[in-house]
């Protein structure tokens, strides 16, 4: 790690969400609280413990310079399941940014608790489902990367043009400071 201080792990989803929407918010501070995020912010305080399970683990990395808080952990036959909960509704797969920050917290617990995880599941509260998620060494992978994504825009003297469709910024908090119509319709330049 080049950087001398620690990213937030639910920032993983972010960039891997879209990456205009993390250097917006991470890298500017251009951070608007809509109701998505305040409801978010609610289901992760209102989660459900069973004994034998944990929910707010910190956990963190050194090698990737992560830190952060697992929603939930449970345990079947004694491996920890991690699970994130979102406010939206599920597809019928975990969404890809979800998987992905998911796998970055099972690398921070196995590195920071020692506990391995083998998968997890993401729960979407909107349609009351639950996705499973296993930890491939490719999904493993693609957190790392999403880690060295979040350094490189980190050092970006400009935010990266809008690379997603026009779908994902509905609802989007950073909407009004990214202006996704005008960069789309000046041809995706910044």
């Amino acid at each position: 790690m080049d950087e001398a201080y620690y990213l937030p792990v639910s920032k993983v989803n972010t960039v891997v969400f879209c990456p205009r929407r993390f250097y917006l918010e991470y890298v500017l501070g251009e951070i608007h609280r809509n109701h998505h995020v305040i409801e978010e912010h609610h289901l992760h305080t209102r989660a459900y413990t069973e004994r034998g399970e944990r929910s707010g683990v910190w956990v963190w990395s050194d090698r990737l310079g992560l830190v952060g808080v697992v929603d939930h952990i449970e345990y079947a036959a004694g491996k920890p399941v991690l699970v994130e909960y979102k406010k939206g509704r599920a597809f019928p797969q975990a969404n890809d940014s979800d998987a992905v920050q998911l796998a970055a917290q099972a690398l921070c617990l196995e590195e920071s608790r020692g506990e391995r995880a083998r998968r997890g599941a993401v729960y979407y509260h909107a349609s009351r489902s639950r996705r499973e998620v296993e930890f491939t060494p490719e999904l493993l992978s693609r957190a790392e990367a999403a880690v060295a994504h979040m350094r490189q825009l980190l050092r970006s003297l400009r935010p990266p043009g809008v690379a997603v469709p026009p779908s994902k910024c509905a609802g989007c908090s950073t909407r009004e400071a990214c202006q996704p119509e005008l960069l789309r319709r000046a041809g995706g330049r910044d």
